[in-house]
């Protein structure tokens, strides 16, 4: 009788133990599940819909940053000097770095200050979207995801000379900014580079232009230029 009851009890550990292993295995598999269902599945979708959102707003910021600086009452004179001589031919064309550098600066600092502005806005993705079903991608109340962004802007002034006509050149001025942000998600960072070039100014110079300038560039180049 004893022995018999011995058994039983090692029966009842052991199917104790089967059970606390079994319970551990599916509760891993569950896990195991989850983690590659959010780095498959929820990872990309939050990548995707932040990338294109977080561009979205970078093009609003740059637009929004050059208009609000070149309201500013800044024309083509503040930026550009052209010197002639006494019988009226081009001598020199300079940009004012001074002036540059200043609006270079207040476009990158309004642009930087809109983005983490705007980008206060979590993203919203429907709830459908996670289930990696096309038709049910937009059903479904929508889930709120904040992002953090942060980065760097950067800003300069280019230069186009075309041709408008006999002894006469249209000289363009836009302005071109950079901006490299990083944006943490939940389970990832993400770096979003983006590009915007935009014509700010323009201006028809008569006379003739000297070579050396119309194979510039950027504007700032025109300081170091002997035509």
């Amino acid at each position: 009788m004893r022995t018999f009851g011995k058994v039983r009890i090692k029966t009842y550990n052991l199917n104790k133990k089967r059970k606390i292993l079994v319970f551990f295995a599916c509760l891993m598999t569950i896990i195991a599940f989850f983690i590659l269902y959010i780095k498959f599945l929820v990872t990309p979708l939050m990548v995707d819909t932040s990338t294109y959102q977080i561009k979205l707003y970078a093009t609003k910021s740059m637009n929004y940053a050059i208009t609000e600086t070149m309201n500013q009452n800044i024309n083509y004179d503040d930026l550009v000097n052209i010197v002639t001589d006494s019988s009226g031919k081009i001598g020199m064309i300079q940009a004012n770095t001074v002036k540059i550098n200043n609006v270079s600066m207040m476009i990158e600092r309004i642009t930087l200050a809109h983005l983490l502005e705007i980008s206060r806005n979590p993203i919203k993705i429907p709830l459908g979207a996670f289930t990696g079903i096309s038709i049910f991608s937009g059903m479904g109340p929508p889930v709120m995801i904040d992002i953090y962004p942060y980065g760097d802007v950067t800003c300069k002034f280019l230069s186009q000379f075309v041709s408008a006509g006999i002894n006469q050149t249209q000289h363009k001025i836009y302005v071109g900014i950079d901006a490299k942000v990083n944006v943490v998600l939940p389970f990832k960072t993400i770096s979003v580079d983006m590009s915007n070039e935009v014509l700010v100014c323009e201006s028809v110079i008569i006379g003739e232009i000297p070579d050396t300038y119309l194979k510039s560039n950027t504007l700032t180049e025109m300081l170091n230029l002997v035509p």
